[in-house]
C-alpha cells in the first residue's frame, strides 16, 4: 500500500496464474478503486461487469456465450485491470488532468464492454464471433448502447463511453474522436493503452497469436468483398514475425503521441521507473527476435 491508501498489486500476475481467479481479481480491482476514490465499489462498473460475465457465458437472452479463441473474457479481463490500474496511478501525479469519479466509471464501463462486438446474436451458429473482427468496434458501440439505455444512462454518457471504445479501432481508418472534454479524453486514452498494453503484456501472448492469426482469418473469409483496414498475414508464423515491427512502428507510436503517454502512468517508481508492462512487452519481442535469428 502507498502513502495515499492505495493498493499496489499486480493484476497482470493474478490473471497469468490461473483463470480461476478471475474473481480474486475482480475483488482485488475492487480494493484498489475503492481506496482510490474513496468509494464503496466500482460504482456503475459492478453491473456493467455483471452484464458483461452473463452475455459472455451465453445467458443473455439475445446473444450466443462468446466463442472468439482469441477475444475472449480472459482478454477483456487484463484490459480492465490495465485501465484500473491507469486510472488509479493517475490520482498520484499532477502530470494529467485527475479523472473525477464520474468519468473515470464510464472508462470502466468502455473497456468492460470494448469487445461485446464479437458477441454473435442468439441463434447464430455459424463461425464464431471472430467473424465480426472488423466491425467489431461498431457491434460493441451498440452493446454498450443498448446497455446503457436500459440502466438510465443519459445520451451525453452514452455518446463519450461509445467514442471511449472507438479509441480501441486500431485499424487505419480510424477517424479522429470527438470528446466533450479534456478528461473524457484522457479516459479513452486510458481505455486504448489499456487495450494494447492488457493483451501484448499476457504471459501468453506469444503463445495465443495463433488463435489471434485464426480470427483474422475467419473475418477474411466472412468479408471477402469488403476493403479490409490491415494486412493479413497468411500464416500463424508470418504475424508472429511481424509483432517486433507491429510493436515499434505502431503501437509504440500510438501510445506515445495518440495516447498521450499515459503509459508512464504504469512506470514504478513514476515518471522515470521501469514499466512492468512495456518490459514483458520487449521481453515477447526479443524472444521473437531470438528465434528468427535462429531461423
Amino acid at each position: 500500500m502507498n502513502g495515499r491508501g492505495v493498493v499496489c498489486y499486480d493484476w497482470m500476475q493474478a490473471l497469468n496464474d490461473s483463470k480461476d481467479r478471475l474473481h480474486e481479481t475482480r475483488n482485488l480491482l475492487r480494493e484498489t478503486w475503492s481506496r482510490a476514490f474513496q468509494v464503496n465499489d466500482l460504482g456503475q462498473g459492478e453491473e456493467a461487469w455483471d452484464a458483461l460475465e452473463v452475455a459472455f457465458a451465453g445467458n443473455h437472452p439475445k446473444f450466443e456465450a462468446i466463442d472468439a479463441p482469441y477475444h475472449d473474457l480472459d482478454h477483456t479481463l487484463k484490459a480492465s485491470a490495465c485501465y484500473v490500474e491507469l486510472a488509479v496511478k493517475n490520482l498520484q501525479t499532477n502530470d494529467y488532468q485527475p479523472l473525477p469519479l464520474g468519468i473515470a466509471e464510464l472508462g470502466l464501463i468502455a473497456i468492460l464492454f470494448h469487445d461485446s462486438g464479437y458477441l454473435k446474436d442468439k441463434g447464430d451458429l455459424s463461425g464464431t464471433g471472430a467473424k465480426y473482427a472488423f466491425d467489431h468496434v461498431g457491434r460493441s458501440q451498440a452493446f454498450a448502447k443498448m446497455w446503457l439505455l436500459e440502466n438510465g444512462f443519459d445520451d451525453d454518457s452514452i455518446l463519450e463511453i461509445q467514442s471511449m471504445i472507438q479509441c480501441t479501432d486500431f485499424s487505419a481508418r480510424t477517424l479522429p474522436i470527438t470528446f466533450a472534454s479534456n478528461s473524457h479524453r484522457l479516459a479513452g486514452h486510458m481505455v486504448g493503452t489499456a487495450d494494447l498494453l492488457g493483451q501484448m503484456a499476457s504471459h501468453d501472448y506469444i503463445r495465443k497469436l495463433p488463435l489471434l492469426h485464426q480470427e483474422m482469418i475467419e473475418a477474411l473469409n466472412h468479408n471477402q468483398s469488403a476493403k479490409i483496414p490491415v494486412e493479413i498475414p497468411q500464416t500463424p508464423q508470418e504475424l508472429l514475425k511481424m509483432t517486433p515491427d507491429f510493436f515499434n512502428n505502431y503501437v509504440i507510436p500510438k501510445l506515445t503521441n495518440e495516447y498521450e503517454n499515459v503509459f508512464k502512468l504504469l512506470n514504478q517508481p513514476y515518471p522515470d521507473g521501469p514499466n512492468r508492462y512495456m518490459r514483458q512487452i520487449q521481453e515477447h519481442i526479443d524472444s521473437i527476435n531470438q528465434d528468427s535469428n535462429k531461423a
